[in-house]
Formats: C-alpha cells, sequence, structure tokens
C-alpha cells in the first residue's frame, strides 16, 4: 500500500510541475552500467572512501577469504535476494555450486564487524544539491540473529524503528557531511553499520551497500509511526523526488533502465 501511494503522488506532484514520470529512472543514470545493464555493486563500491568501505571482490573459485564469515551475493540485487552468508570455506563452496548456472556474477564482501545497522535515505536539494531536502535514519534489528543478519523487507525477522528526529539539526548535518561525498546521487539508501550512534557522528562506521534504483525510505516501515504522519512524509519527500526529476538533463542517448531491471529482478529472484 505505502509503495502505490508513493507512486500516486510522485506522478501527481510530476504533473503538477510538468515532469515526465518516467524520467524517475534517469535521475541516477550517470551511475549505470551500460555494458552490464545494472546498477553494478562492484562499481559503486569503489565510490565508497577506503575508510567506510568493506573489501568485496569478485568471486571465482581459487579466491579464498582470508576470514569469515563472508556475504555471497549477486553484483545486483534488491531486497536482499540472492544474499547468502558464509561463515566457513566449505559453506562458500556449497553456495558456489548452487549459484554456478544461474548465469548472476557473483561477489564475497568482508562481514562488518559492528553490530548495529542504520539506514540512511535521502533527496538531495533540487535547486542545491549540495544540501538534502529529505533525510531518514531507520535502525534495523533483528530477533533472530544478533550479529551478521541479512536484513530486508521480506525477513520477518527484521524491525524498523525510525530514528530520524533524534537525528535533528547539527546529528543530521553531520551524517549528511559525511555521505554527501560519496558520489553524486539524486537519491539513494544507504546501509551503515556501526557500534553506536556517536561512533556514526564521528565517521567511524562502515557502509555495506548504497541502494540506487527504487531505494525505498525504510523509516515507513516503523510500525509505530501513526498512518497519517506517514502519508505526509510520502506527500512532502515525493514533491522533492519530482523536483529533482525535473533537474535531469535529458540525452539523446538515454538508457531503457526500467526494463533492463525488470529482467534481472526476475533473474536473481529465481
Amino acid at each position: 500500500m505505502t509503495r502505490y501511494l508513493m507512486i500516486f503522488w510522485y506522478i501527481v506532484h510530476c504533473l503538477r510541475l510538468r515532469v515526465n514520470p518516467w524520467r524517475f529512472f534517469q535521475l541516477n543514470a550517470r551511475y549505470f552500467n551500460r555494458k552490464k545493464g545494472i546498477y553494478s555493486k562492484q562499481d559503486i563500491n569503489r565510490l565508497i572512501p577506503f575508510r567506510w568501505r568493506l573489501s568485496q571482490k569478485y568471486d571465482n573459485e581459487s579466491y579464498m577469504p582470508e576470514r569469515f564469515p563472508v556475504f555471497y551475493k549477486p553484483e545486483w540485487g534488491q531486497n536482499s535476494h540472492g544474499i547468502y552468508r558464509a561463515d566457513s570455506l566449505e559453506e562458500l563452496q556449497k553456495l558456489r555450486i548452487k549459484t554456478k548456472n544461474s548465469g548472476l556474477t557473483y561477489l564475497v564482501q568482508d562481514a562488518a564487524r559492528e553490530e548495529r545497522e542504520f539506514e540512511v535515505f535521502y533527496i538531495r536539494n533540487a535547486e542545491r544539491p549540495r544540501e538534502f531536502s529529505v533525510l531518514t535514519i531507520t535502525e534495523v534489528s533483528n530477533s533472530k540473529d544478533r550479529q551478521y543478519p541479512i536484513n530486508g523487507v521480506h525477513n520477518v525477522y527484521s524491525g524498523y524503528a525510525d530514528r530520524t528526529a533524534e537525528f535533528n539539526g547539527v546529528k543530521s548535518a553531520q551524517i549528511w557531511k559525511h555521505i554527501s561525498t560519496i558520489g553524486y546521487f539524486r537519491m539513494a539508501r544507504v546501509a551503515i553499520k556501526a557500534k553506536s550512534e556517536k561512533a556514526m557522528l564521528a565517521g567511524r562506521f562502515h557502509i555495506v551497500e548504497i541502494n540506487l534504483f527504487t531505494p525505498m525510505p525504510l523509516n515507513l516501515l516503523d510500525k509505530g509511526i501513526p498512518w497519517l504522519e506517514k502519508f505526509r512524509f510520502v506527500k512532502r519527500a515525493m514533491f522533492h523526488m519530482a523536483e529533482n526529476t525535473g533537474k535531469v538533463f535529458k540525452k539523446n542517448n538515454e538508457e531503457n533502465i526500467f526494463f533492463k531491471k525488470l529482467i534481472m529482478h526476475y533473474r536473481v529472484k529465481s
């Protein structure tokens, strides 16, 4: 229901601003790997500064991680589809056999040692892109696995708590100062692992992943937020999304990102 509400208000604002809603898929198109037809997790990982980057390599049978656990995941995917955790070399080898005929390229990523997980969603200010118009911070927990969980919207053990109000003002500006230096994404959701809020504010964290295709603001999954508050947030956020869409320069050779991503989505799910 929430996704449909977001789509509805995005289209309404686009029509009011005389913006083609279909151009939503061009918002982060500069980071689309045209050759592979995906937003490559490996390409995006290279944009992350070393102090926040987790080691991530293309998998091959000869590669042996120095330590476990590691996460084994497709080069592109959404909502944690196709992601596995290997706690030993034996488990990793079993996963290689399992995915051998999938036709997908897999990555092996080191596990972040920090226990707390935060998802930071943002939309840039369309007129002043060095600033943000929307920024939310959601803490993700897992009732089953305390450490090294694979969280996602389809994981029944994953829980979401909106922490945005606790980071208002100087604190949210500090987090923005950190993540706004990574690429030039008009909208994104950044998955961060940190020991504490204080550590995150100080820049002592690791970035697990950056979602660029259709990043949903996960604060909307907090069951404690009143529906009216969610409605107001969606209406405001989609206005800023539509504003940004209107600022994307039109190119003659624009990629048909939507259909390529749709095909890849079903390949990963299968």
